[in-house]
């Protein structure tokens, strides 16, 4: 390989470089629907330790969010705290804000995000609200290098259009309880409260 193939080579890698890092700096979240909430949802979990992340994931939620805990682990204690039937958008965000904080590493799996905004489901037109049941998702929370936890099954969440035209989520039922895993199986509720 010559000396001009080489430059030219790594000037088209130097060039895919920096396009990929514009792409990611001048990547703006879409609130704009309940499908483009969740994708920020999991994009906020995966990019946990990204400057900003908790203002970003602050937006996700409305102001009157409310987390309702898998009623399998209601009155269960983590630690010396009894798990109560739900959280506020204050309990929820100093839960997750310890989480992003202390976790060595998070992977949210959403996988029917990937299947697009068809398949996950829209308002009609001049609603209000939307819900969305059953939606399978896997958290993973590592917090070392070998040691973590990791919450599969099922949630529900519900969604509210707000005055600016964006849809942030208003409730998340978690429903993973009784998922039954090969390696320490926690409820999504319960991997939460381990950080709250």
């Amino acid at each position: 390989m010559s000396l001009r193939t080489i430059i030219i080579v790594s000037a088209l890698v130097l060039v895919a470089l920096i396009s990929c890092d514009e792409e990611i700096a001048t990547y703006t979240p879409d609130l704009s629907s309940p499908y483009g909430t969740m994708v920020e949802l999991e994009y906020c979990f995966n990019h946990h330790q990204e400057d900003g992340i908790i203002k970003r994931m602050d937006a996700v939620l409305s102001p009157n969010f409310v987390f309702y805990f898998d009623p399998e682990d209601v009155g269960d204690y983590v630690g010396d705290y009894e798990i109560p039937i739900s959280w506020t958008k204050t309990e929820m965000m100093t839960a997750i804000e310890h989480l992003f904080n202390q976790a060595y590493s998070i992977n949210l799996e959403i996988p029917i995000l990937d299947e697009g905004e068809d398949a996950f489901g829209k308002p009609d037109e001049g609603d209000t609200t939307f819900a969305k049941s059953n939606v399978p998702l896997t958290l993973t929370v590592l917090k070392d290098a070998t040691d973590g936890y990791q919450a599969q099954g099922f949630c529900d969440f519900e969604f509210g259009k707000d005055d600016s035209g964006n849809w942030p989520m208003t409730t998340w039922w978690d429903r993973t309880a009784s998922a039954l895993l090969a390696i320490q199986p926690a409820p999504l509720g319960i991997i939460l409260a381990l950080f709250y």
